[in-house]
C-alpha cells in the first residue's frame, strides 16, 4: 500500500514480527531522470494487533514528518 502525493511517496506497509504488525514508513521521491530514492526510512514506530491500524499510524506519522520538514 502506498500513498502518493505530487512530490513524495509514502509506503506504510507494515512488517510482521512476534505476532504483531510493526508500523514503519518509507518516504521516497523521484529524481529528474525518473529514478526513485529514499528521503527517510522511519524504522519501527509501534506494534499493532491489526494490520490496518499499523498502516494508518505509519501513514499519519509520515505525513506529519513531511509537514514538519517541507511544510
Amino acid at each position: 500500500m502506498q500513498f502518493n502525493s505530487t512530490r513524495f511517496r509514502i509506503d506504510p506497509t507494515p512488517r510482521r514480527a512476534d505476532g504483531e504488525f510493526m508500523a514503519h514508513a518509507r518516504i521516497s521521491t523521484r529524481r529528474a531522470d525518473g529514478s526513485e530514492f529514499d528521503i527517510h526510512l522511519s524504522g519501527d514506530l509501534a506494534g499493532f494487533d491489526v494490520r490496518d491500524d499499523a498502516i494508518a499510524y505509519a501513514k499519519n506519522w509520515a505525513q506529519e514528518w513531511l509537514d514538519a520538514r517541507f511544510g
